[in-house]
């Protein structure tokens, strides 16, 4: 069993005609925001910087600044099951066709190039992982993220996105099919943390080889916005991590 605090979250739900956000700190009720579409996420973004980045550079980057606090400089865990396909699928018809690839597309299709920017943006000098796992990417996240909080002392922020699938790829693609973006800001606990701030995480034995990474993170931030429950399973395809929140 491993006790930590998540002590700021956000969560993107990108809904066929509107998006929202919310967001939350530990022992604090959460805030919902309408229409964060791409012309108003990642705001925290320097211009220049702003300008390379589509909407799932923007919605990762909104999660960052959700969960970033004042100077600090926070280990990253960046995780996304298929990454950015709406480049990807541009730099392969470049290709297809003969044309030339474009250099920007070319640069910001690395899995976890998003990362590179906002360390760029913030100055964050600290390691990031990236994580790519099938059905399991959100739950391989939350291992690498524990993992590193133990090992470093944190703080450490997980970012998890994936999009809608081009439509080329819609035949493989679930019934739910929102595009989400979820930032967990994880901290070790310290004697000044009321109990009431912990969450227990620990192992389980429970498998499930339909799990969308998707609908999992829809249920963690629905788990951290209600505070009704005390205890949340995140069930993936080989493992699962149970949590406790301590009254």
């Amino acid at each position: 069993m491993f006790d930590a605090r998540i002590s700021r979250w956000a969560f993107w739900d990108s809904h066929k005609d509107h998006a929202v956000l919310e967001c939350g700190t530990s022992g604090e009720n959460s805030q919902t925001i309408h229409a964060m579409d791409s012309a108003v996420l990642a705001k925290g973004i320097k211009p220049a910087l702003r300008r390379r980045l589509d909407l799932y550079g923007r919605a990762a980057a909104e999660m960052l600044s959700r969960t970033l606090q004042g100077d600090d400089n926070p280990h990253i865990v960046f995780a996304s099951r298929h990454g950015n396909l709406d480049r990807t699928l541009k730099l392969i018809h470049q290709v297809a066709t003969d044309e030339l690839l474009s250099p920007a597309d070319f640069g910001m299709s690395v899995h976890n190039a998003l990362v590179g920017i906002a360390s760029i943006n913030w100055s964050i000098t600290e390691s990031h992982t990236a994580i790519s796992a099938g059905n399991d990417t959100l739950i391989s996240a939350l291992t690498e993220t524990l993992c590193q909080l133990g090992d470093t002392g944190g703080p450490v922020i997980l970012v998890y996105i994936d999009l809608v699938l081009p439509e080329i790829y819609q035949d493989v693609e679930l019934a739910n099919i929102h595009g989400v973006a979820l930032g967990l800001r994880f901290e070790q606990i310290t004697d000044d943390v009321t109990r009431s701030d912990t969450i227990s995480f620990s192992t389980m034995p429970a498998r499930d080889a339909a799990v969308s990474p998707r609908d999992q993170a829809r249920s963690l931030a629905h788990y951290l916005q209600t505070k009704n429950a005390d205890e949340f399973s995140l069930i993936g395809k080989s493992g699962a991590w149970n949590l406790i929140r301590h009254d």
